[in-house]
């Protein structure tokens, strides 16, 4: 594919342009330095966004954004990079105040619960499940049957399809400006995020909060989930680590895990009983929340057997365990069982393998 060659269109007037901060040191150097407005530089009057006036071309040292002029213009509107150039070779120099960019901690927020429920429920209705996937749950002891009722789908693996996905949820009218995954490339919409499957993340009505992937290819084991989401991607969009709950939620005792896709499981082998699941051991925001609205009286842990072995994930869930207790009118059991197996879902397959 040819590539577009563009007429020299200086860096730094670019950086102008965009409304980008620059720090008036190193005006007068090769390299001067502007503040990023990808990444936000972890703070205001950080100065990590490179600018080459030799080359018209910028790189961030932090978040490794890089590109030319035109691409940086491109990215920051939003717009193709056609329409980026056509206005940057205009001959009018209209420059916006210097802004420093917003840092990590003012990052967009995701949309109403009820927006979001909508739009992935939208997308997961265009999406299928594929066989190597199907077959990975079935694995796990799931039926045919619960795995079409969880929802799990396949993140599509082509760009692509990425882009079509997306152009047929704007069509249906979902904004995906604050929709965790989206994000916008060239000026396009499209789905961000790595190949894998994902599960639905339920609150206590069943609205689905978010979308958690369990990655294809998993460099480190303990990494094989990851939250679907466009954080520090232009006009994406943060991820939170919300509560997961699965079950019949008109129980009055609930299961206490670590992993949506655990007290998936978990709960089917276990005759449709209640999980309240946990993204992380630390990842505790929303949890006695969570259990006082479900209305249980009864709360029984179920954490990976790990914590026999991992100090830190001991002291995690001991404070995990603090926190709940702590919630009127609520009597909080452990759930023990052959430490051969890692989590909950592991032993109740094996016991089930056994009957």
């Amino acid at each position: 594919m040819a590539v577009k060659i563009y007429d020299k269109v200086p860096i730094v007037d670019t950086a102008r342009r965009c409304g980008l901060a620059l720090n008036a040191r190193t005006l007068r150097r090769k390299e001067v330095e502007a503040s990023c407005p990808f990444c936000g530089d972890h703070g205001p009057e950080k100065y990590h966004l490179s600018l080459n006036t030799d080359t018209d071309q910028y790189r961030c040292n932090l978040c490794n954004a890089h590109g030319n002029s035109v691409l940086l213009y491109s990215r920051i509107f939003g717009v193709s990079t056609s329409e980026a150039y056509r206005t940057l070779v205009k001959a009018g120099k209209v420059y916006p105040l210097p802004q420093q960019p917003a840092s990590q901690n003012s990052e967009r927020q995701p949309a109403p619960l009820m927006l979001r429920h909508t739009a992935y429920s939208d997308m997961l209705d265009h999406l299928v499940l594929l066989d190597k996937h199907r077959e990975n749950l079935l694995e796990r002891g799931l039926s045919e049957e619960r795995i079409h009722e969880n929802g799990y789908r396949s993140m599509p693996e082509s760009k692509h399809g990425r882009k079509l996905l997306a152009d047929l949820l704007h069509s249906h009218g979902h904004e995906l400006l604050g929709l965790p995954g989206f994000r916008t490339y060239y000026g396009d919409w499209t789905l961000s995020g790595p190949n894998g499957f994902l599960i639905p993340i339920r609150n206590k009505d069943g609205l689905i909060q978010g979308l958690k992937i369990r990655l294809d290819d998993a460099t480190q084991p303990n990494r094989k989930y990851r939250w679907l989401s466009s954080r520090n991607l232009p006009n994406g969009t943060r991820s939170y680590s919300w509560i997961h709950v699965t079950g019949d939620r008109t129980k009055k005792r609930a299961f206490l895990t670590e992993g949506p896709l655990k007290g998936d499981v978990a709960s089917f082998l276990m005759k449709d009983a209640l999980f309240v699941c946990i993204g992380g051991v630390n990842a505790l925001n929303g949890l006695t929340d969570t259990i006082r609205d479900l209305g249980v009286t009864e709360v029984v842990e179920a954490m990976d057997m790990d914590q026999m072995t991992n100090e830190n994930v001991r002291k995690a869930i001991l404070a995990m365990r603090r926190e709940v207790q702590k919630i009127p009118n609520i009597r909080y059991f452990k759930y023990t069982w052959n430490p051969a197996y890692k989590g909950v879902d592991d032993y109740l397959l094996s016991r089930a393998a056994a009957m």
